[in-house]
């Protein structure tokens, strides 16, 4: 099978379970996910056909834009409004899933990158289920205002953390080939250092030079090839692409007036890249995989939902916030979608070794959040008296 025929029905096949997802009230990347399952499992070909240079493309092209997207909510006065201590839950879940997460993984046996890498995976939480949940029951108050603001920074802070993690996985000591603690921290600071730098250059530049744009056709390739240029210096100075069009986009939002208009380009241009993103992470999920470890992907889903409560309810008593927060806002913070499905892609290219694996763990876990975190959040938002639809039947959804 060729390539483009793989990628055609990857991508046909991905928008029309996307659609049938969304009618049943799920995100869209679900059906995107299953698109690509059953093809992989249906029609085996289709895996051998996009070759790692294709699925290393469709990774970075799709990671970039969603970095840069979330880089443009990092505005400072958006960033300043926000609730105190939701940067801390924010910072606070994330790490506590990872560490938890992490130690799963070495109770099965597994390597410290791996598990840094699926840690790093299971942080990301889905925003949009978030707020359609709190949409749909109508619900505000104090854990409410806290979950959108934390939702609002969980994207940012899960790029950050995973372009940290797989850049430690990847500077780790292998047999035969020690490695100093300082050789890598060395490799981390410099990668976080030059990321920003590349970022906050390009940024300016950009911001610059779009004035010049003639129309707005020619402002979607000026602003996704700018993207794209973070993204692959990132790669050729040998520092993280996310972490430079994460910048890239900060740096936009607030030094360019009106770039709003900026980043709607990116919808005029991102759709078919995602469909594609998403499904191939769906493709890589093998069934036989997952039956030989088993008992890995329980004690992902468990570390993932002590991690999260842990860390979050750690982080808001530290940070002195209301009580019902830190009661409720672990478990609410369970949902998982787009971003989770990218990174699996992205560190299957990243750690090849365990591109299987990761697949085979973290797409199942998607719909297994996807089926109880929207539940589990409407629980939530329910015993903290925080439903105000005077609809009584909102809270057993």
């Amino acid at each position: 099978m060729s390539s483009i025929l793989a990628v055609g029905l990857i991508m046909l096949s991905g928008v029309a379970l996307g659609r049938a997802a969304a009618g049943f009230g799920v995100s869209s990347v679900v059906g995107y996910l299953l698109a690509g399952v059953t093809l992989g499992h249906v029609w085996p070909g289709i895996a051998d056909a996009i070759t790692p240079a294709g699925a290393a493309f469709a990774s970075e092209v799709g990671l970039s834009l969603i970095a840069f997207v979330v880089g443009g909510e990092l505005e400072a006065r958006r960033v300043r409004s926000l609730p105190r201590g939701a940067i801390g839950i924010a910072f606070g879940q994330a790490v506590g899933c990872i560490l938890a997460v992490v130690a799963a993984s070495a109770m099965a046996g597994k390597p410290l990158g791996f598990g840094l890498a699926l840690g790093a995976i299971a942080a990301a939480t889905a925003p949009s289920t978030t707020i359609m949940i709190i949409r749909r029951h109508k619900a505000d108050g104090p854990l409410t205002r806290m979950l959108l603001s934390v939702v609002a920074m969980d994207d940012a802070v899960c790029i950050l953390l995973y372009a940290v993690s797989v850049s430690v996985a990847r500077a780790l000591p292998v047999a035969g080939a020690p490695q100093s603690i300082a050789g890598v921290a060395g490799v981390f600071l410099w990668e976080l250092a030059g990321s920003v730098m590349v970022g906050v250059v390009i940024g300016i530049a950009l911001g610059y030079f779009v004035k010049y744009a003639r129309g707005g056709d020619e402002l979607v390739i000026i602003v996704v090839g700018s993207v794209l240029l973070a993204a692959g210096l990132g790669a050729r100075m040998h520092v993280s692409p996310l972490i430079s069009c994460l910048v890239l986009g900060a740096t936009l939002s607030n030094l360019v007036m009106g770039s709003r208009k900026l980043f709607a380009t990116i919808d005029r241009f991102s759709p078919p890249v995602y469909v594609v993103l998403f499904a191939l992470a769906g493709v890589g999920c093998s069934f036989k995989s997952l039956a030989g470890s088993i008992s890995l992907f329980a004690l992902y889903l468990a570390a993932r939902v002590i991690g999260k409560a842990l860390g979050s309810s750690f982080a808001a008593r530290t940070l002195q916030t209301s009580p019902i927060v830190h009661r409720h806002i672990g478990v609410s913070l369970l949902p998982q979608a787009g971003l989770a499905a990218g990174l699996t892609v992205a560190a299957g290219v990243a750690l090849p070794d365990h591109r299987s694996m990761l697949a085979s763990v973290v797409v199942p876990g998607i719909l297994v959040f996807e089926a109880i975190g929207p539940a589990l959040l409407a629980a939530s938002l329910g015993r903290s008296g925080e439903i105000h639809a005077g609809d009584s039947a909102t809270a057993q959804v």
